[in-house]
């Protein structure tokens, strides 16, 4: 669990890393991005990277959890974390979406409950699956 965790977690931070400089050279483009900006860039990477790399295969593939607090743990921190990669990539775009934090994170949990149903549903297909194959 641990090497996949690790494994996981080094994928999506490095490709978030990209992902985010690639994106910002494109809206700062020609402009200077002073140093201290590199690293804002790469902690947005870093926060990437545990979400979706530790905290989401976790929750999803290990935890023991119901599925309502599962999805009541990832809503909160796919919003928190949202949150806090809006303020370090611009605190002005920050202030531009706080105040509508709370459709933010109800519209996160709509997400969630929707993407859960089909998770499960194809979750419980392919164990269906696999159960026929081995009574035939």
């Amino acid at each position: 669990m641990n090497t996949h965790l690790r494994q996981s977690f080094t994928q999506a931070a490095f490709g978030s890393i990209l992902w985010i400089f690639l994106l910002s050279s494109f809206v700062y483009h020609g402009l200077n991005i002073p140093f201290d900006y590199v690293w804002n860039l790469i902690g947005i990477g870093v926060i990437f990277g545990i979400i979706f790399g530790v905290i989401y295969p976790y929750l999803w593939g290990y935890s023991t959890f119901k599925a309502s607090v599962n999805i009541v743990l990832s809503t909160l921190i796919n919003s928190l974390g949202g949150f806090l990669v809006v303020y370090l990539f611009s605190g002005d775009m920050f202030n531009l979406i706080k105040e509508y934090a709370l459709f933010i994170i109800l519209l996160t949990l709509a997400g969630h409950i929707i993407a859960f149903y089909y998770y499960s549903k194809y979750e419980n297909k392919k164990l269906a699956d696999s159960l026929n194959k081995f009574k035939k």
